[in-house]
């Protein structure tokens, strides 16, 4: 009856032992588990902030065939994915009115700030958007003066994150 007394006593106190080492291993896989998930949450700003870098916008001048120019804003979505309620604040056009695209997906677009009236009677500032691309006249970007700028261009990126673009082109989550 002794070695069993004995027996049960070292099993008492196994048990304990493995009892404070799952609790130990719990906490140690809380701790392991916070920092992969802060990890993961980085990763996945970086990569936020990596499709938010890829947009951008200037203003711009189209040159017709007869030398006379149409101003207005270029939007550059140089990354994969498409951007959302795309505003540009700009100055020094014929409207204080700022050019909203809904979406833009990937390319390079002009949108031309042109005075015209709809045969519905609604009278328009800036004209459809159209890929650079399919522009037969010259898309240049306007440098000459600050009379014509873009102040301002904030989006939606695909994770419906909000960005702001300033004209120096520093780059903030809105």
């Amino acid at each position: 009856m002794g070695w069993s007394i004995f027996f049960d006593g070292v099993s008492a106190f196994a048990t304990a032992g493995a009892l404070i080492a799952a609790v130990a291993a719990g906490v140690q896989a809380k701790r392991l588990y916070v920092i992969e998930s802060a990890r993961d949450e980085q990763s996945k700003e970086v990569s936020r902030r990596l499709h938010a870098t890829q947009i951008s916008s200037w203003a711009a001048m189209q040159i017709l065939n007869g030398g006379e120019p149409i101003y207005g804003v270029v939007v550059r979505n140089s990354s994969d994915d498409p951007v959302y309620d795309v505003r540009v604040t700009c100055h020094g056009f014929t409207t204080e009115k700022t050019p909203t695209l809904r979406c833009v997906p990937p390319g390079e677009y002009f949108v031309p700030n042109r005075d015209q009236r709809k045969p519905d009677g609604r009278f328009f500032r800036w004209d459809y958007v159209k890929p650079v691309s399919e522009i037969v006249d010259p898309v240049r970007p306007f440098t000459a003066s600050d009379s014509r700028g873009v102040d301002e261009l904030t989006f939606r990126d695909n994770s419906g994150v909000a960005w702001s673009r300033t004209a120096r082109g520093s780059l903030s989550r809105t």
